[in-house]
């Protein structure tokens, strides 16, 4: 992308120059404008991605009910009275939706085509009002994600530091996360999901629909084939129209041939009889012993099958991709002991059983493609054995064993979901060094690549040993991966990953009223605090740093004492234990505020669950300096075991 000339792209209207007047939406005019060469420059906005190129003025912009948010094109009409209601529920100014350009102190809407800007990008200009201009809508909506997280991150309420934004992603493509549905998801977590994505500025959510144990959809031709807790077709629609408001896209996902019992449980005459494919040998797949593992794809019957079921499913998606899984097919040596496998490679004059595999994909594909739309699979059909023969070119590959270089190298338009990087499997890893668990510290240096054949990046949630456990707790492991994926896949540098994660926690979470799923709605910054130095090194739980913690001991040193270094106004706390494995959790608590940290009153206090998750807890908005935490009992063999705190983060009240 060319930035300077998409600047001089987007500033073809007249933009007002930068002053350091302070005005607000009861001003009818700005006020005087001081020398702007006296003042430094405001600093950027703190969002999450990081904002590409900012040009700092003097002064700020103060919303007040006296504004409006004016749309200058009908098309973005539902998107003003969209950030209208999403300003309420920040807590902010409610705005009447006005049609036409924006006066001094409204937030104005407007589009501008043509030129080289990306579908994605926006400038953001804050002067005397507030002016979002885009080529397109999505780029608008992005632009209005950025708004809204600055005026949740503004060091006063309701105001915004006067500046322009330029702002595109590094990464064109898919930017999102994969959401393995082998344990089932309401339909209320999908849609804070996309809320959540469309926040970050992430745009894809590709939908793990079925599995060994489970078929997610409505099928009302095969209807025995759905499982008791699935999506009907209207909740499919529904789910859909509510991705388009938040600009994401939803790839659904049938995972065919391997992880395929549900569907050979549901007619045995569709999987391999042999007894290797069904149940492959030596494979730790979650569901391989189960039966029916593998469809019998030299079957006709099968190949009937899934081109009915295909027909079904494929109109019910809007997106152009549809994702036929293609993963976890069982090993060379398994294939080789399948007589019926054998032999129609035989019959069909390929050189390897696998090329059997890559035949069943090139099929789906042509029932895929007499839809309009573009079939991904896994990167499998080669792992750990040879073909003859290749997917189509047009296939898309989710490249999950490797960083995609090389499979882009072999011509195919490439998804990086690298394992080893990239996955966020709690069901095996819980902690750092585990395997599936996503360390924010090394994907923060990850290269992200946006050249030809990169189609984008993706986090992968798999729901592997795990299906005890309720959506919060998967929801905890994912949280800052995907503020990171989005944070480097839009542009922002690989920094200090501490800075990161301070600026993830004060813009916090797209709903900030959101319960149940980490509730961050907007912390204050932890730079400028200090703790009471005892036994334990107590800076270790307000570092900014979620694997570093204060040790607690109930009987000995329960209290961990906080000097914001000023006055704050905040709502609540949050608290981080350590990861599993890693020590106690705190289990009873009082929290306790001070003037001057020597005098001390109570606030709240209470039980915190026996759970490595983070948990918030909100109270009636409080002014003080010092803040104490006193451990009164933790979560070990004995109440006065050692337990930890690995961060405390204080709510923002506004």
């Amino acid at each position: 992308m060319d930035v300077g000339r998409s600047i001089a792209i987007l500033l073809v209207a007249a933009v007002l120059p930068l002053g350091t007047t302070t005005v607000s939406a009861a001003a009818d005019a700005p006020g005087p404008a001081d020398s702007a060469d006296t003042e430094t420059p405001n600093a950027a906005p703190l969002t999450v991605p990081a904002i590409q190129q900012w040009q700092g003025g003097n002064g700020s912009l103060r919303l007040t009910q006296r504004g409006s948010i004016a749309v200058e094109d009908p098309v973005l009409l539902e998107l003003g009275e969209q950030l209208a209601a999403e300003l309420i529920d920040d807590g902010l100014p409610a705005l009447r939706v006005t049609d036409g350009p924006a006066d001094p102190g409204d937030i104005g809407l407007r589009l501008h085509a043509g030129g080289e800007q990306t579908e994605d990008s926006y400038l953001l200009e804050i002067d005397d009002r507030v002016t979002i201009t885009a080529g397109t809508e999505t780029g608008a909506f992005y632009g209005t994600r950025t708004l809204l997280q600055a005026l949740r991150t503004s060091a006063e309420f309701a105001t915004l530091p006067q500046g322009r934004a330029l702002d595109w992603p590094h990464i064109d493509g898919q930017r999102g996360q994969m959401l393995d549905i082998r344990t089932f998801f309401s339909l209320d977590y999908l849609k804070q999901q996309i809320r959540q994505l469309g926040w970050y500025k992430l745009n894809t959510f590709h939908l793990h629909l079925s599995d060994w144990n489970s078929f997610r959809i409505q099928s009302d031709r095969f209807p025995g084939l759905t499982s008791p807790q699935a999506y009907s077709k209207a909740e499919i629609r529904e789910l859909q129209d509510y991705a388009a408001r938040y600009h994401v896209m939803i790839i659904p996902e049938i995972d065919m041939p391997g992880h395929a019992s549900h569907i050979g449980n549901y007619r045995p005459s569709l999987a391999f009889e042999c007894e290797s494919m069904s149940y492959p040998s030596n494979m730790p797949w979650e569901g391989s012993g189960t039966g029916n593992w593998t469809m019998d794809v030299t079957s006709p019957e099968t190949i009937e099958f899934v081109t009915e079921l295909l027909e079904e499913m494929l109109p019910l998606f809007d997106g152009p991709y549809f994702h036929i899984g293609g993963d976890e097919i069982p090993s060379v040596s398994d294939q080789q002991l399948c007589p019926e496998l054998v032999a129609y490679q035989q019959e069909q004059g390929y050189e390897y059983t696998a090329d059997v595999f890559v035949e069943f994909i090139n099929t789906l594909n042509d029932v895929v493609r007499a839809h309009g739309k573009t079939t991904e699979v896994w990167q499998w059909w080669d792992f750990q054995r040879e073909t003859s023969i290749l997917p189509d070119r047009d296939v898309v590959v989710d490249e999950w064993l490797n960083a995609p270089d090389d499979r882009v190298a072999q011509g195919y338009q490439t998804v990086g979901a690298e394992e080893s990087q990239l996955y966020v499997s709690p069901g095996f890893g819980t902690r750092p060094g585990q395997y599936g668990y996503f360390d924010p510290r090394e994907v923060f240096r990850y290269e992200f690549k946006n050249d030809p054949g990169f189609v984008g990046y993706k986090v992968s949630r798999w729901a592997d040993r795990a299906h005890e456990h309720p959506a919060s707790w998967f929801d905890f492991y994912a949280r800052r991966p995907l503020a990171v994926l989005a944070d480097r896949t839009w542009g922002a540098p690989a920094s200090d990953v501490r800075e990161f994660f301070d600026r993830y926690d004060r813009v916090g979470d797209a709903d900030p009223s959101a319960r149940g799923y980490g509730e961050n709605p907007g912390m204050i910054s932890q730079q400028g605090w200090t703790a009471v130095q005892g036994r334990n090194d107590g800076s270790r739980a307000i570092d900014g740093d979620p694997y570093t913690g204060w040790e607690a001991f109930p009987e000995s040193e329960p209290l961990l004492e906080i000097d914001f270094g000023s006055r704050q106004r905040i709502a609540g706390i949050r608290y981080l234990p350590p990861p599993e494995g890693e020590g106690n959790p705190v289990r009873d608590y009082r929290l306790l505020a001070s003037d001057d940290g020597v005098e001390w009153r109570p606030v709240t206090s209470g039980r915190f669950a026996d759970t490595h998750t983070e948990t918030v807890v909100r109270f009636g908005p409080i002014e003080t300096r010092f803040l104490g935490l006193q451990v009164v009992s933790g979560h070990g063999p004995v109440p006065s075991a050692k337990s930890a705190v690995n961060e405390l983060d204080a709510v923002r009240a506004r």
